[in-house]
């Protein structure tokens, strides 16, 4: 193993502009909506 830490993610949104801040409101409403958790 080479030591790495390995973190699993169901989105990764790379920047903090309004699109990817919009883009994150979204998917958690919609993840809200469907009753299912967003990490």
């Amino acid at each position: 193993m080479s030591g790495r830490e390995s973190l699993e993610f169901d989105v990764l949104i790379i920047g903090a502009g309004p699109s990817g801040l919009s883009a994150a409101i979204r998917l958690k409403q919609l993840a809200n909506e469907a009753g299912q958790e967003l990490s």
